[in-house]
């Protein structure tokens, strides 16, 4: 999978949000051509003022909405001047469901990922129109298996361990 590693603004703005040894490793938000095909679309409606919420809205998304994932959860940053963080610890994510109208798949390369989250009530986190999705699914994906690994070694060294107590114990 091809991905751009996050700019040092997008670490330095992360970072107070970020548990320490936690490393940013992909930043996103609505995909670029959504955004300005969506812009080119609503400003000329704007100037006959029908189309202004219109724009209002697809510039408030796209300064608002940030997607986030590093090695040990996703988060989602929603707001401008209030802020909104709702993050999901990859052990958590039970799958992941990428959803795509022809037009999203086809001309924007965008997408809505769906996040199922393990748990009482099974949370479902939807982002919308993010760019790449197929991509960044593989990638939760990725990561998701590698922490189960990590998980897996860990319990395999507790089962040797107590064994190998219970062995000296007379």
């Amino acid at each position: 999978m091809v991905r751009k590693p996050p700019t040092k603004g997008q670490r330095k703005r992360l970072e107070k949000l970020l548990a320490q040894g936690e490393e940013v490793i992909c930043v996103t938000s609505i995909g670029n051509i959504f955004f300005w095909s969506k812009v080119i679309t609503y400003l000329p409606l704007a100037f006959l003022l029908i189309g202004l919420p219109k724009l209002l809205a697809i510039i408030r998304m796209r300064q608002s909405y940030t997607y986030a994932l590093t090695n040990r959860r996703f988060l989602i940053i929603r707001g401008i001047f209030s802020r909104k963080i709702v993050t999901a610890p990859l052990g958590a994510i039970t799958h992941v469901t990428v959803e795509q109208s022809f037009s999203q798949r086809f001309f924007y390369n965008t997408g809505h990922l769906v996040i199922i989250t393990a748990g009482f009530d099974q949370r479902e986190i939807v982002i919308e129109n993010i760019a790449n999705p197929v991509q960044f699914k593989i990638l939760i994906e990725e990561l998701t298996e590698n922490i189960d690994k990590q998980k897996g070694k860990r319990e395999d060294i507790q089962k040797e361990e107590g064994s190998q107590l219970r062995a000296l114990e007379p």
